[in-house]
């Protein structure tokens, strides 16, 4: 078992127009928006939506029902009893806009929010499979790349849209879906960390008001502990 405790929440709020543009391989059904609202807070145990190799958008509960199961590191995931089969057999894309993670300092953790720095939506690698007749799936995750590395050492894998029908192909060999899992220089995207409002500590609470700055109480706690990365490109147009 894993205890990568990395990526334990994320946000995705996109709506079915915005996925159809970033996804278009993606099927989603016409009331999509309705069955799906927007989540800024999605912690493990929750449902989400997922693609698997049909290429739909269903909802399927985060974590394969055994503890810290939500992430799988993507060194090992083929060759360790509990996910060596779905590596093979069975894997899905997450659909996301960012997600979170926490540095401890003496006041309590602080959380960052990370997105693509052009703030499109990710497609996190993951496996799924069935638990009591319902779809679950845990969450790839790898070494962090620079610009993260001073936040926390694990990052989720994100697959590029070029690469998500070869992720998702039962056929795909586990050498071709290993290099997947390996980030491409000429396609992966540069991420974008920045502090945000501590009341998303809370798993309880939900809503595009936990993806805002600290406020100024928060903000004097703590001096910042290493430089954040330049503003994303959308905050400086």
């Amino acid at each position: 078992m894993e205890r990568t405790l990395v990526c334990g929440r994320f946000s995705f709020f996109a709506r079915r127009t915005d996925i159809a543009a970033a996804f278009p391989f993606v099927l989603l059904a016409p009331d999509f928006d309705a069955i799906v609202p927007p989540r800024y807070n999605i912690a493990p145990a929750q449902r989400t939506p997922i693609v698997r190799s049909d290429l739909h958008a269903s909802l399927a509960t985060w974590g394969l029902g055994i503890p810290h199961t939500f992430n799988a590191r993507a060194e090992s995931v083929a060759e360790r009893p509990l996910y060596r089969r779905s590596f093979v057999e069975r894997p899905a894309l997450v659909p996301a806009n960012g997600w979170f993670e926490w540095e401890p300092t003496p006041s309590g953790k602080r959380p960052f929010y990370i997105t693509a720095d052009d703030e499109r939506p990710l497609l996190f690698a993951a496996l799924w499979e069935l638990r009591d007749g319902s779809p679950c799936f845990s969450i790839l995750t790898r070494a962090s790349r620079f610009e993260l590395a001073p936040i926390h050492h694990r990052e989720p894998v994100v697959i590029e849209p070029a690469d998500a029908l070869h992720w998702l192909d039962e056929h795909t060999s586990p050498q071709h879906r290993h290099q997947l899992l390996v980030p491409r220089s000429d396609r992966a995207p540069h991420f974008y960390p920045r502090e945000v409002t501590r009341s998303v500590n809370d798993i309880g609470n939900d809503g595009a008001d936990l993806l805002a700055s600290p406020t100024s109480a928060e903000s004097v706690r703590d001096l910042p502990l290493f430089p954040l990365s330049p503003e994303p490109v959308s905050a400086r147009r």
